[in-house]
């Protein structure tokens, strides 16, 4: 509950468009009029009754805290019903998560919402409805303090698509606490979300591996907290396991090798009987564990089968092998009554893939790119086979230190427009951690964005929603932290001229190049001509830090350690535009000094000084960011991995320091007014 408190705090969600001079809402509601009049908050009285479910009374409990929030005073206790001031009515019990057969005509979702003189009336067909009308009343809440009121208003609400989810990724970057993954659960279901996709790969524990994920995952006793947590929020936990590929983590320890197809490869073989046996003992754990009605199998990228038919072994019929594999898990997970969904991206490979694809399994479209040809590359073959499917846009912050964000925008806006202009049932915005770098913290707001395009069925304003999210994460500096954002979004951009340009099958985006050599020749040259660029970045990144700052002294609670999050990011980027620049300049001072006015005029006090010279400032800044680094990633995520960034923090320091060293030992070997006649990357050859 304590979760709840903080992420649905009271918040005025102005939109920058106002409608009858009230605040917009996200998302936005189906149906929404006002009326003159208002409902002062020091007003309203709440009877408790003894009957309610236990999903009702957390719904009104959450109310009554938004509303303490927003007017500072203590509810009034109402001793019966016809005194009270909020009248609910849910028409039925249960209905708490989405099930196969979801329709948003049948209203488990909905509610209507009449908030007038006489009070405020709540109606809805299950508690999720209610639970999702305290959502809207705390975005309608006006002025603030003792002065805070309702206006009057009629909502009929309910969502566009049956199914609404965030997959977050738990298998390639820093795993998340089970204390931050219950603040992503508060967080999304403020945004109407109701499932959250678990996708792991070897990253909750299975009895009989247990040298596998040791220190590395998620116990069961865990994911079961996690799962009730998420129930009592009316959102569904689902499982979201890689069966086919991607599974290099199981495959590259020695006793588990021969189930590959491929020497330590990444995929399974599934012509191996003791691949079947294996994941047949998984499933049943995934079943007993996890009492969602679905479960996503993955089976998307099996490029390694496919590249060992065409080049070693043409015995291999991959498509043949993977419709095999798809039936042998389906029919398992339906023997216990599971619905599954699978991605089927692997039609680039098999173009009549969809017309053999089972009728039973959902079909899952992924495209991660503001493309529409590369979205229709996917998603014609499950038109044309007449396949009703779910689409599933991303987050571009695997290639990044903050998220691409006009990029992740448009890629969300195009997978609504289309996903509705062809009836998808349900719409799953990612989240990756493959660059492992990246905190998931400066993707939630992309992520919301995502949630309530789906509630609505269509593209919202930007910047409307980036206002509204602001404010409902941290009240009292949302204005701080959207401005801060839209400068690493600037600089995110701005980077990107410069750098990302060339790496190939790795993660795209200019964070695979943040820890390169600068003193490479490569690199000297593009920041030579990108100087005013990368100094541009440093402006940027300075600005957004500032900002947080700010807002990281108005805040409290855990908003403080997700703000300093956020700082941290900010101060990643400018590191890497520093690094770069400092280089440059460096060689620039030096060679100019040395080869062109052929006078050593304090260029070693200038570069070399240990108090203060060019070198100290960069291993100065790196120090101090990676103790920021580690408390924030720790903040966040489990231990697992952090080795791996604290690494390249040393590494890089290595460099710097080295190159002080013999900054000095060359200073000491010769004369004071000694002249050089090598460029200076060519002298010292900075190297890690």
């Amino acid at each position: 509950m304590k979760y709840l408190i903080l992420v649905t705090l009271f918040l005025l969600c102005a939109s920058g468009v106002m409608a009858q001079g009230h605040s917009l809402i996200f998302p936005t509601p189906q149906k929404l009029s006002y009326r003159e009049g208002k409902l002062f908050l020091k007003n309203i009285t709440i009877y408790t009754n003894p009957k309610w479910s236990a999903e009702e009374r957390f719904a009104v409990e959450a109310l009554k805290t938004n509303l303490v929030t927003a007017s500072g005073l203590p509810l009034k206790k109402a001793l019966n019903p016809t005194q009270s001031t909020l009248s609910i009515l849910v028409k039925a019990g249960g209905g708490l998560l989405p099930t196969p057969n979801e329709n948003v005509k049948g209203d488990r979702e909905g509610y209507s919402l009449e908030i007038t003189e006489k009070g405020i009336s709540i109606t809805a067909t299950t508690s999720t409805g209610l639970f999702y009308a305290a959502q809207t009343i705390s975005q309608l809440v006006e002025a603030w303090g003792q002065e805070a009121f309702l206006p009057f208003v009629s909502i009929q609400d309910q969502p566009v698509l049956p199914y609404r989810g965030v997959m977050m990724d738990m298998a390639h970057g820093g795993l998340p606490t089970v204390d931050e993954i219950k603040k992503q659960i508060d967080f999304l279901s403020r945004w109407k979300t109701n499932q959250y996709y678990f996708y792991n790969e070897v990253s909750i524990e299975m009895n009989g591996f247990d040298d596998l994920n040791y220190k590395q995952g998620y116990s069961q006793a865990q994911m079961k907290e996690i799962i009730e947590y998420g129930k009592l929020r009316h959102m569904d936990v689902v499982p979201f396991v890689a069966f086919y590929g991607h599974l290099h983590d199981l495959l590259k320890k020695e006793r588990y090798s021969k189930l590959a197809i491929g020497n330590f490869g990444h995929e399974l073989d599934p012509r191996n009987p003791e691949v079947g046996r294996i994941l047949k003992n998984w499933i049943k754990q995934y079943v007993e564990l996890f009492p969602s009605a679905f479960v996503h199998i993955g089976f998307d990228e099996t490029w390694e089968t496919n590249r060992l038919r065409i080049e070693s072994d043409s015995s291999i019929h991959s498509e043949e092998l993977w419709l095999q594999h798809l039936r042998v898990i389906t029919d398992e997970f339906k023997s216990y009554g599971k619905t599954v969904m699978a991605w089927t991206d692997m039609t680039s490979y098999y173009p009549e893939l969809m017309n053999k694809f089972p009728e039973d399994v959902i079909p899952v479209i992924w495209e991660y790119s503001p493309d529409t040809a590369a979205l229709h590359h996917y998603l014609d073959p499950i038109l044309k086979a007449g396949k009703k499917f779910i689409i599933q846009p991303a987050v571009s912050g695997w290639g990044h230190i903050y998220p691409a964000a006009a990029y992740t925008y448009d890629n969300i806006d195009l997978c609504i427009q289309e996903g509705m202009k062809n009836k998808t049932k349900g719409f799953i915005t990612s989240v990756w951690t493959d660059a492992v770098e990246p905190f998931v913290r400066p993707s939630w707001s992309f992520m919301a964005y995502g949630c309530a395009t789906a509630w609505s069925g269509k593209e919202a304003n930007r910047n409307q929603f980036e206002s509204c999210f602001g404010k409902v994460l941290v009240p009292n500096a949302g204005e701080a932290l959207v401005k801060a954002n839209a400068l690493m979004a600037e600089s995110v951009d701005l980077l990107y001229t410069c750098l990302g340009k060339n790496t190939g099958n790795m993660p795209g985006g200019t964070i695979i190049e943040s820890w390169s050599n600068p003193f490479n020749e490569y690199y000297l040259s593009i920041t030579k001509e990108k100087e005013a660029v990368f100094r541009l970045v440093r402006s940027k990144t300075e600005e957004a830090s500032d900002l947080l700052i700010g807002a990281i002294k108005k805040s409290n609670g855990w908003q403080q350690s997700y703000l300093e999050s956020m700082r941290v990011t900010a101060n990643l980027l400018h590191y890497e535009a520093s690094r770069f620049l400092w280089a440059h300049v460096m060689c620039t001072r030096w060679d100019k000094a040395m080869l062109e006015t052929k006078r050593n005029s304090f260029v070693f006090y200038d570069l070399g000084y240990i108090c203060h010279g060019l070198v100290q400032d960069m291993m100065d800044e790196l120090g101090t960011l990676k103790e920021d680094y580690k408390n924030a990633w720790l903040s966040e995520n489990m231990n697992y991995r952090l080795n791996t960034m604290m690494g390249r923090f040393d590494v890089e320091m290595g460099l710097w320091q080295k190159l002080l060293l013999k900054m000095i030992d060359h200073r000491i070997k010769h004369a004071a007014d000694e002249v050089s006649t090598k460029p200076f990357a060519q002298l010292f050859n900075p190297d890690f």
